[in-house]
């Protein structure tokens, strides 16, 4: 049997989860491994894609992209269906992928782009200028540019800079680019240089075509390895299960979601290693906030239940433990053994699984 690949120890709770089939415990666990191993990394991804995670489609499809140009083995078709799905599941990247795919019409390209753009993934901006630059539609060039520099996605105050001094604005344009060149970018030291040329500052033009061809010279393009997730904290607690599905259910019919997720973190704080943190937001609380989502393993070993919830859980996920009725789910458990309720967001159910 082949050793495994390790990027860092997968932790035992993560694979227990995934093995219970929660997704993003699966997507978690594949970045334990290499991308290059086929058994393990490319298994948890496809377990993720074919439970309905837009992510892990999208990461599939760059996987047997990969197959195909290295192996030629046919697994172009499963590429461009992997990623067609991650589009249509609303995958920001993957939409924008798809608006370079072959034989789609200029209509739909278009279409892809904006949906990709507004849908959060910044570099679309940028494409959706071009796009429109490359068919004189200036004004929504110049909209799609400025969007794109709000984000601060790369090149865009520099394109903006020359379609600005393209019509004549080159005081617009200077104003554009000169923020961007002095805090080091190549390609703005490149096109500010341009601008003073047109207008007429020579001495001051040359000293940054100098900055420009320096800074070229030196520049070394890193490499972009995106990580299809960070590994994330887990804690494994014994409680009782029913009474704590009872307290979740009751903050949510109060609709109070975020007291309901605070109270999933108090239990993750109290049974992980203590860390500095920033004070609670409120007293007895646990700060609400930007921190990486944790997974919370609620096993109740008198009713043989496993609860698998995430800090982050959505709005409609609590709201799908209301409907839960616990005494029927553990009586119908598939093996009549230990029972393991693991929430998929593809279909918006708690799903009941045995061992």
């Amino acid at each position: 049997m082949a050793v495994p690949r390790l990027v860092r120890e997968p932790d035992p709770n993560l694979v227990l989860a995934a093995q219970a089939g929660d997704v993003g415990a699966m997507k978690a666990l594949a970045a334990c491994y290499d991308p290059g191993d086929r058994q393990l990394h490319e298994r948890w991804v496809r377990a993720a894609a074919e439970s309905g995670d837009p992510e892990a489609m999208y990461w599939l499809s760059d996987i047997c992209l990969n197959h195909a140009l290295l192996n030629k083995d046919g697994y172009e078709a499963e590429a461009a269906d992997w990623l067609g799905r991650a589009a249509h599941a609303g995958w920001p990247e993957a939409m924008r992928v798809m608006s370079g795919a072959r034989g789609i019409s200029a209509q739909e390209r278009e279409l892809w782009l904006r949906r990709a753009a507004q849908n959060g993934d910044r570099p679309a901006s940028v494409d959706l200028a071009r796009w429109a630059k490359r068919r004189e539609r200036l004004d929504d060039a110049e909209h799609w540019y400025r969007m794109a520099m709000a984000h601060r996605v790369p090149y865009a105050c520099s394109e903006l800079s020359s379609l600005l001094a393209g019509q004549g604005r080159l005081s617009e344009a200077e104003e554009c680019v000169r923020p961007e060149a002095e805090a080091g970018s190549v390609a703005a030291a490149g096109q500010l240089a341009d601008v003073l040329h047109k207008l007429g500052r020579t001495q001051e033009a040359a000293t940054w075509r100098e900055t420009y061809e320096h800074r070229r010279d030196e520049v070394r393009a890193p490499v972009n390895v995106p990580e299809l997730a960070t590994v994330a904290a887990t804690a494994l607690v014994t409680t009782a299960v029913v009474p704590f599905v009872q307290a979740l259910i009751s903050q949510a019919a109060q609709d109070a979601y975020g007291q309901a997720r605070r109270l999933i973190r108090r239990m993750l704080h109290r049974n992980q290693q203590p860390s500095p943190a920033p004070e609670p937001a409120e007293p007895g609380g646990v700060p609400d906030g930007d921190e990486e989502p944790s997974l919370l393993i609620a096993e109740d070993p008198e009713t043989g239940i496993t609860l698998f919830v995430w800090s982050n859980a959505s709005d409609e996920a609590l709201r799908a433990l209301s409907s839960l009725d616990m005494g029927e789910l553990t009586a119908r458990r598939p093996d009549q053994g230990r029972v393991r309720i693991v929430w998929h967001p593809d279909t918006g159910t708690w799903h009941l699984r045995g061992e």
